[in-house]
């Protein structure tokens, strides 16, 4: 079971998290996600560790500290910008309970999971169990949400099951956000604030985050998405959309402490593999950490090292915005 860290172990924690974002990485605006990652000296000691793996280009690292968990990659809704009902040919489905019990109980190391990587997690017909199951073994979980499954019932669960953390995926204002999801803005921020509302008076732990997709179509509605958020969300956070551009530096994702299991078990390196091309591993057979510095997830790196990357990871890029950090560099 993972340990929960002290009030004064969360605040160490929290000060070596905000100095590596503004002095070390020089993002300041991710301290915030630094300090939801890493909350106790093991999980920060653990970051450094793969962190130097990375510099020094050693096929393998430390610590696996998380997993993306794709509880289903069905959506209800057809976004412009996400693949799902677009472009994406692999098979939809839901992910077995089987796979997601499997992966908290041979792998107790994990700090979090993400619960969520292509789709809408609350339309798996045993979400808020499996967030239980989760919660009870000590593991905390997130997920990311189009918010479209916000009424009294799915709130009072959202609320009883153990969640840590959502996010709320908002397109920048009214305007660009219906353009991109066909869901009205003002719906959804109403949705929002009612949870908020009925977390406040349950006296409930659960943060409510939103996170917005930042690129050209986008852009102009960055401000207004900070202002209409802020003292609203716990935290809002804006991320650079990805792009086709030619990668010619090893990305950090590889050595990053995160592994991606798609709804039927297959094991991928990163959230940007959509279709799982760059599959290391089968959750349903093997135990994470032996995918981990396994030798599929190696030979990667190596090639990351060496400046031969796979054509996913050749063609990957993100949008560049001075406001907007990126994620992957």
């Amino acid at each position: 079971m993972a340990r929960k860290p002290g009030t004064v172990e969360r605040r160490i924690a929290g000060l070596i998290a905000s100095a590596g974002a503004r002095f070390y990485l020089g993002k300041p605006d991710v301290r915030e996600l630094l300090e939801v990652k890493f909350p106790t000296l093991d999980a920060v000691a653990g970051a450094v560790r793969n962190e130097l793996a990375f510099r020094v280009g050693s096929d393998r690292a430390y610590a696996l500290s998380s997993v993306n968990l794709e509880l289903t990659n069905h959506c209800n809704l057809r976004c412009t910008i996400c693949p799902v009902n677009t472009t994406m040919r692999r098979p939809k489905g839901f992910m077995d309970p089987a796979i997601f019990r499997r992966v908290i109980d041979d792998n107790p190391q994990l700090g979090f999971v993400l619960a969520f990587q292509w789709g809408e997690p609350l339309l798996h017909p045993q979400f808020f169990e499996l967030v239980r199951y989760a919660a009870d073994r000590g593991v905390r979980t997130m997920i990311t949400s189009n918010g479209t499954h916000l009424g009294p019932e799915n709130r009072r669960k959202l609320l009883d099951c153990g969640l840590e953390r959502i996010t709320f995926s908002v397109d920048g204002d009214h305007a660009t956000h219906f353009a991109i999801r066909n869901w009205d803005l003002a719906r959804l921020r109403e949705d929002v604030l009612s949870l908020k509302r009925d977390r406040d008076a349950a006296g409930a732990r659960l943060k409510i985050d939103v996170s917005m997709v930042v690129d050209r179509s986008t852009e102009a509605a960055l401000p207004t998405f900070i202002r209409e958020w802020t003292g609203v969300a716990d935290r809002v956070q804006a991320i650079p959309r990805l792009v086709a551009e030619r990668r010619v530096a090893p990305c950090r994702e590889l050595w990053r402490g995160t592994l991606v299991v798609l709804w039927d078990g297959r094991v991928t390196v990163c959230c940007v593999d959509s279709e799982g091309t760059l599959q290391v591993g089968d959750a349903r057979t093997e135990r994470l950490l032996a995918v981990w510095n396994g030798d599929a997830m190696r030979g990667i790196r190596a090639r990351h090292t060496g400046g031969d990357f796979p054509s996913l990871c050749a063609n990957c890029g993100e949008y560049e915005h001075q406001d907007v950090s990126k994620r992957f560099r």
